[in-house]
């Protein structure tokens, strides 16, 4: 499920609205009018949801070595 942030690019509103949508592919294709002017907002990003990594696993790959 991703996180689709929709930016407002009209001068002086410049608003950032974030849903979750069932796919990135239905997050672009939304057309989210923008809270403040009533602009069709345009899809920026889409991301998904990442587990957190098990920090006690050291071959979770989380633990980098250094040098």
């Amino acid at each position: 499920m991703p996180l689709c942030v929709y930016l407002c690019y009209t001068p002086g509103c410049q608003s950032k609205l974030e849903r979750w949508m069932p796919t990135a592919e239905e997050g672009k294709q939304a057309e989210m009018p923008c809270p403040r002017c009533g602009t069709v907002m345009s899809c920026a990003w889409t991301g998904t949801q990442q587990e957190t990594p098990n920090l006690k696993d050291s071959t979770a790959g989380v633990w980098k070595p250094k040098g």
